[in-house]
């Protein structure tokens, strides 16, 4: 059950007590003080938590709508580190779990994190766990017979508390009796987090068959019934089907006498583009796919309602356009088509370089 972390950090002396408490809680840590590369790796892995430190709120809340809007990260445990508490409310509004204030310090950053962390090793598990409490002998290092109590136990490890903290990743060997059972359980395991008090998480790596029968007995007879045997579900859904099908189906709706042209490419584009409300500067980063001279869909997390005006930029290496449009098909989860507003000889302009672009990069 290894947890991980990603840091965007831009404070030098910031970011090494932030990577000390990670690794002390047994986290591995991804640092990235680039906003940019920061946005694109919270796109194509899941972290267990991201904690961003930016030289102002502003970026750091736009760091957070960016991974909200990712398939990967939307409900990841966020941390954010700022100078006061006048964007605490926004933070909270955009699913900021914790905060640190700065300056960071040790005692203060290591207070946050291991509530943290203890949030984010409820949500990882993926079966239940039965409370127990019963002794237990265990042998690691160049440690044998050391004594332990069992906190919990699941069907792929336990909770022990070993009174005192151990090498970090420590292979363990545990020796322990069931309450109601006769038979001793024999097996190995992978130390993967503990806490300041000596308490720590274990991941069974070789259960031989016969104590693996004594633990399924137990379980049977002591997880509730509702959860016995269930597996909890993961937050995040992987749904690339539906969202191609609903990206051709809008460009067909609104796009319908250029289609039978040929002027609608159904490409695999995937340019990286924002979105905005009109009105408003705050990008909604989104990826643009089915386009036309009349309109495009956007792929994004959290579209805008049915009728809502926007304006989309979009970047290449070659080209920097902006369009305007208004939203004719929302999708929650999947992404929303636009139909484009030409009204000046320019915007007409700016929508055939991008088909032109589009069409001299891709083969059809």
């Amino acid at each position: 059950m290894t947890l991980s972390a990603l840091l965007v950090c831009v404070d030098k002396a910031a970011s090494e007590i932030l990577q000390r408490v990670l690794k002390e809680l047994s986290i591995q840590v991804e640092v990235c003080p680039d906003f940019v590369r920061a946005g694109v790796r919270a796109a194509q892995d899941r972290f267990d938590v991201i904690v961003v430190d930016g030289f102002s709120s502003s970026e750091v809340m736009s760091l957070l709508r960016e991974t909200r809007l990712t398939r990967k990260n939307d409900s990841t445990l966020a941390v954010a580190v700022v100078p006061s508490q006048d964007s605490i409310r926004e933070l909270f509004s955009l699913g900021v779990n914790f905060v640190i204030y700065k300056p960071v310090a040790y005692e203060r950053a290591l207070s946050s994190l291991r509530a943290a962390r203890a949030v984010m090793r409820k949500e990882k598990r993926r079966n239940a766990r039965a409370a127990v409490h019963t002794h237990a002998t265990v042998d690691y290092a160049n440690v044998q017979q050391e004594k332990a109590t069992l906190v919990d136990l699941g069907q792929e490890g336990m909770a022990v508390m070993f009174g005192k903290k151990l090498p970090p990743t420590s292979k363990v060997y545990f020796q322990f009796r069931l309450p109601g059972q006769t038979s001793n359980i024999r097996l190995s395991g992978q130390l993967v987090w503990q806490e300041w008090n000596g308490r720590g998480g274990v991941q069974f790596v070789d259960v031989p068959k016969s104590s693996r029968r004594l633990l399924e007995e137990y379980l049977g007879a002591n997880l509730p019934k509702d959860d016995a045997g269930r597996e909890l579900p993961d937050v995040t859904v992987e749904m690339e089907e539906p969202l191609q099908m609903a990206g051709v189906a809008v460009a067909q709706q609104v796009h319908a006498s250029e289609k039978k042209s040929g002027g609608i490419y159904e490409t695999e584009l995937g340019q990286a583009a924002a979105v905005y409300r009109t009105g408003t500067s705050v990008p909604n980063h989104c990826c643009l796919t089915d386009l036309s001279s009349g309109g495009c869909y956007l792929e994004v997390s959290l579209p805008f309602p049915l009728g809502s005006s926007v304006e989309i930029l979009v970047r290449t290496y070659d080209l920097k356009l902006r369009l305007r449009g208004t939203v004719q098909a929302s999708h929650p989860g999947y992404g929303m088509g636009v139909a484009f507003e030409l009204n000046t000889k320019e915007e007409q302009s700016n929508t055939k370089k991008l088909i032109d672009y589009v069409v001299s990069t891709q083969s059809f």
